[in-house]
């Protein structure tokens, strides 16, 4: 990484300041992609020392994308940011709280947890806020999704960590869409985290460990496509994995390629009610995944009230963890742009959003799946 390069593209003109979810939030230079920008050079050149507070706002980012999808300098800041705290921890001065999360996640003893979490009636959780509300699990899909080694199939399904955890019923649900329209689907056993928490969170080392034991398991079938539902283990894979054999796809994409014909379920919304799409950053600002979501969103016609904000929910992984308060101010800034619009029902094409958005109640929120019959 040219820190001196990228400083140098960095203009600060401050055009960022206005997209930025965290800086909105908190109106702070420290938080603005321009301010860590300098943050940054200037940790490295020496005139700051590090500090704790310093180490915060260099977390304090929810890599959104943001800032560089309207960055007139074609500034790359969230390869940055992240390249930067892998420099900076090596793995090792990781915020505590972060290395625990992850630490417990990779053990599987969040696993565990959640198998305990779920014996709470579902309408308590929804109340209480702090839990996903699907149901839990969808035991009968592990007798569709096995494989024989070496078994060819068209699409290697990577559900990722939020629906292998909380949402196995959307994991259903896109099995059956993909093979009801002829697809061979293969969801391995055993797969792990794409790698992207650990990465974004300063731990090289882990990722590289997940990384490869995936790819192992990979290797042991034979497949086109690999499909997944969520923006950032898209931008992982791509990005990181060099997967050769196979092109990686995101949900939204895959469909919009290989099945536009597919129908709409109507019935998700009531006679006169707005339904309207979320576009989650890493979909919308990393991938440039736009129009292929609304394709199928416009086929609820009068009903279809389009939302152009590119507001961020505020869900960033471990972000809305350890930035709760932060975290929390961004969700209420795009909650009020969803009620000023007048819809009903929120659809999202990310898993974290998902859950970000169940927060609020005045709306339904919908996975992408969800709209197909």
């Amino acid at each position: 990484m040219d820190i001196d390069k990228i400083t140098e593209l960095c203009a600060d003109c401050g055009n960022c300041l206005h997209y930025c979810p965290v800086y909105n939030a908190e109106l702070t230079e420290p938080n603005s992609p321009r301010g860590k920008v300098n943050l940054v050079k200037a940790l490295y050149d020496g005139t700051f020392h590090p500090s704790d507070q310093l180490e915060i706002f260099t977390y304090q980012c929810v890599l959104c994308g943001s800032c560089e999808y309207n960055c007139t300098k074609g500034v790359e800041f969230t390869d940055m940011m992240i390249e930067f705290r892998n420099r900076r921890s090596k793995g090792k001065n990781i915020p505590i709280l972060r290395k625990i999360i992850l630490s417990i996640y990779d053990l599987n003893i969040l696993k565990i947890f959640v198998k305990f979490l779920f014996l709470i009636p579902k309408a308590i959780r929804k109340r209480i806020k702090i839990l996903p509300v699907s149901g839990f699990p969808a035991l009968k899909l592990k007798k569709k999704i096995k494989g024989k080694r070496d078994e060819k199939f068209d699409i290697l399904l990577f559900p990722g960590c939020m629906i292998n955890l909380f949402y196995t019923d959307i994991k259903e649900r896109i099995y059956d869409l993909l093979t009801i329209h002829g697809f061979s689907v293969v969801i391995p056993d055993h797969m792990k985290c794409c790698g992207a928490p650990y990465k974004t969170q300063g731990w090289n080392e882990k990722f590289l460990k997940l990384k490869k034991k995936n790819k192992k398991i990979f290797s042991k079938f034979k497949f086109k496509y690999i499909v997944i539902p969520c923006g950032t283990g898209v931008k992982t894979f791509r990005k990181y994995y060099d997967i050769k054999d196979a092109e990686v796809f995101e949900l939204t994409e895959f469909i919009y390629k290989f099945i536009k014909d597919a129908k709409i379920n109507r019935n998700i919304i009531n006679e006169g009610e707005k339904i309207t799409y979320h576009d989650p950053c890493h979909n919308l600002k990393l991938l440039n995944i736009k129009d292929e979501p609304r394709f199928f969103m416009k086929k609820f016609d009068k009903n279809f009230v389009d939302d152009n904000s590119e507001l961020c929910c505020g869900f960033g992984g471990l972000f809305s963890v350890n930035f709760g308060k932060t975290s929390k101010k961004i969700l209420k800034r795009r909650e009020d742009r969803i009620e000023e619009i007048g819809a009903d029902t929120v659809v999202t094409s990310c898993p974290g959003c998902y859950y970000q958005l169940q927060k609020n109640n005045k709306q339904n929120v919908k996975f992408f799946i969800d709209i197909f019959e």
